[in-house]
């Protein structure tokens, strides 16, 4: 009978520790398990008109493309008529800061668009690619700040050649800080110069100009912010 009592007690024992070291392993498995699996976050407010103001809060929830919105999501009325907003991208060969001449048809018109808004302020964002500020190219080629010789470069264009005064103008070092993507920029001049690589894209100047926009520090609208917020953030400016 002690035989037997001993045989199922030890019996037992073997279960419980067979079932300890096995609980471990499934909760293991179970934790791998729920940490590969993909998390994917779906705001749970829209924004249909994409005026950077959500629906709940929008009063005014169909508002055209590329207009100026107010908090609520409503247009901006500027007063005197229509404003300017203007955007240009020149891209640049590796380690220069020599424009080419296929933006001169350009350069005209932009000339003409700030002769009809003598108060239009203009912003040059001069940019580079991560390999040219390499230390060892540097080194080599002399350059202390690229972005810095790409948007002056365009700025003694405008002031020089296109009367343009020094005044209305303010230039920007964003270094590499602002990359953009492959399928950005994807224009008729882009293609002229033979560039295809997603690194020629950001060997480039970007020159904006408004006539609502002065100081990129006071930007009242959330339109503006979302033009010139990743600007003011990323970007240095320097005379």
């Amino acid at each position: 009978m002690n035989i037997k009592l001993s045989t199922v007690v030890t019996g037992l024992i073997s279960v419980l520790i067979l079932t300890g070291c096995q609980t471990p392993l499934k909760s293991n498995a179970l934790d791998q398990s729920i940490e590969e699996l993909p998390i994917t976050l779906v705001p749970d407010i829209p924004d249909s008109d994409g005026d950077g103001v959500l629906d709940d809060i929008d009063e005014c929830p169909e508002t055209s493309k590329h207009t100026v919105v107010d908090v609520k999501g409503c247009t901006v009325v500027i007063e005197g008529g229509e404003a300017l907003e203007m955007e240009f991208s020149g891209f640049f060969p590796s380690m220069s800061s020599q424009l080419p001449n296929i933006y001169d048809i350009e350069f005209g018109k932009i000339e003409e668009r700030l002769s009809e808004y003598p108060e239009a302020t203009v912003f040059i964002f001069g940019h580079v690619a991560s390999s040219e500020i390499d230390e060892d190219v540097l080194a080599n080629f002399g350059f202390e700040s690229l972005p810095r010789h790409r948007a002056l470069i365009v700025k003694n264009m405008l002031v020089l050649e296109h009367g343009i005064a020094t005044a209305r103008i303010h230039t920007y070092d964003c270094s590499n800080k602002l990359l953009v993507n492959d399928n950005a920029y994807i224009d008729p001049n882009f293609k002229a110069l033979n560039l295809k690589n997603i690194e020629s894209k950001q060997r480039r100047v970007t020159l904006m100009a408004s006539s609502e926009v002065s100081d990129l520090k006071n930007l009242d609208y959330i339109s503006y912010q979302r033009k010139y917020g990743k600007y003011a953030k990323h970007c240095d400016p320097f005379k």
